[in-house]
């Protein structure tokens, strides 16, 4: 399954969309004003994730895990409603992955097709070198 980035999402819709959440080729996204996003620490598997983390992968095993292309990675932004918020890179918009929040091992991405799981027992934060992203 070919991961649709949120730009490609953006570009190939063609009208505003309302705040909310919405998904499309397996990925789950809101729009959420950024004053209505808390940014507040989450327990997630074996550690805290903080406001302006990065992370490439949430979960280990194939089948219940959610990874970014090479080049991108996911900016913890906070949570709005029960979901954690992402960001691409250091993009900043209203426009964000979101994956429910179960506890710390299970998240959820939903769409009209049913639910998958997100299974995370450890987790892996990018920093400093590590950081080489495409420019979006």
């Amino acid at each position: 399954m070919r991961q649709l980035s949120i730009f490609d999402f953006l570009e190939s819709c063609g009208h505003e969309q309302r705040e909310g959440f919405f998904s499309t080729h397996g990925a789950m996204y809101a729009k959420v004003n950024r004053d209505k996003v808390k940014g507040i620490p989450v327990e997630l598997g074996d550690g805290v994730l903080y406001p302006g983390d990065f992370i490439k992968q949430l979960g280990e095993k194939e089948r219940t895990s959610f990874a970014m292309k090479e080049g991108y990675f996911l900016r913890y932004c906070g949570m709005f409603e029960k979901a954690l918020l992402f960001s691409v890179n250091d993009f900043v918009s209203d426009y964000y992955y979101a994956f429910y929040y179960i506890d710390r091992n299970m998240l959820l991405i939903c769409s009209n097709a049913g639910a998958r799981d997100v299974r995370i027992e450890r987790l892996v934060k990018e920093t400093g070198g590590d950081l080489k992203w495409s420019m979006i």
